[in-house]
């Protein structure tokens, strides 16, 4: 070989090895980008304000908590809420609830919390100074995010329970959640602070709910018959759904005194639906047979379908209004709450 093929050989190879080094650089920072670009899109949904931080901003100044309680009164509002009390220079100065919801974005990433933690404020007359959102300090709400949270300052515990709050929702589901927990919260302050005689004579015993109004994930599934069913086809019936473990012999005897109640009301225009925690369906029978003719029942041995309804402890039922709008959601004992519910769900139009 020649002296100048050895140097054209030599050329040659320099060139490939600056080839392949400046393919993996292009690929690396490909990569880089990659990643960059979708750590960006999710940092707005993992970002977390210490609680500390939001309370000295609403508060306007560095304030003490004490007297951490649980605040609960499950005849009357659905949820419990840990509240403490806020003190400035020795004196209550108001009062702080944390509200929880399941986070919209949480499927998003693996980073991004499962739920979604918010500060609620208020002063001594229940009137609220302020409510953020912490941990994370943003998600997904469909409307407006500042100007939804902004409108709830100043608002009074009256405002809420009697519903004349104002808080534009628009179609978020999300935002109705957000405000009927707030309502919750307020209803319990109002509880604590005035008594439920007097909370009960202004709301003649109506029981809170955060998810009353939201709308019900439409599944879809094959029936025990191996019909198909689609809760969209169902948007013109309201719909009794429950969901229970037909190896317990409680929950069994829990349906059976349910259905004995339903009997007494006109269900023509109800569809009744079953999800049996269970793989054989001769035992879904035990959990259809107390209900009206033509319930359906659906294999759902692993509650998938129970947990996107949010019916998967057992028995619990969902009462669910026209066009898949949620009326009650709750435990299926046949409890003087869960009677009522249903009573004022199966008389209404």
């Amino acid at each position: 070989m020649t002296r100048k093929e050895k140097k054209k050989k030599r050329s040659n190879k320099k060139m490939i090895i600056l080839l392949v080094a400046a393919i993996f650089i292009i690929a690396a920072v490909t990569v880089v980008a990659i990643f960059a670009t979708k750590s960006a899109k999710i940092s707005k949904f993992t970002k977390i304000i210490p609680k500390e931080t939001v309370r000295e901003e609403i508060m306007g100044v560095k304030v003490d908590i004490e007297n951490p309680r649980v605040l609960s009164n499950p005849l009357r509002v659905a949820d419990n809420f840990a509240v403490e009390d806020i003190t400035k220079d020795g004196q209550k100065a108001g009062e702080e609830a944390i509200v929880v919801i399941d986070n919209p974005d949480a499927s998003k990433s693996p980073k991004i919390s499962k739920n979604a933690s918010l500060l609620l404020i208020v002063d001594n007359d229940l009137k609220i100074l302020g409510f953020k959102p912490f941990n994370p300090s943003y998600f997904s709400l469909e409307i407006d995010f500042n100007e939804f949270f902004d409108e709830f300052k100043g608002k009074g515990a009256l405002e809420f329970i009697n519903k004349f709050d104002g808080i534009y929702t628009g179609n978020s589901d999300i935002a109705l959640l957000v405000k009927n927990k707030v309502r919750e919260a307020m209803t319990l302050f109002y509880i604590e602070k005035y008594g439920e005689a007097k909370y009960d004579a202004l709301t003649n015993n109506e029981f809170v709910s955060a998810d009353k109004g939201t709308k019900v994930t439409p599944i879809k599934a094959k029936d025990i018959d191996g019909n198909e069913i689609d809760l969209e086809d169902f948007r013109n019936y309201k719909l009794f759904i429950v969901g229970g473990n037909p190896g317990c012999g409680g929950c069994v005897e829990d349906i059976k005194r349910l259905g004995l109640e339903i009997a007494k009301y006109d269900t023509n225009n109800v569809k009744f639906i079953v999800l049996s925690f269970s793989q054989d369906p001769n035992d879904a029978q035990k959990l259809l047979s107390p209900l009206p003719a033509g319930a359906i029942g659906i294999i759902d041995s692993d509650r998938t379908l129970a947990i996107e309804l949010k019916v998967n402890s057992s028995p619990y039922i969902a009462l669910v209004d026209k066009d898949l709008t949620l009326f009650y959601r709750g435990p299926g004992e046949p409890t003087r709450e869960t009677l009522s519910q249903i009573k004022d769900f199966l008389e209404g139009r």
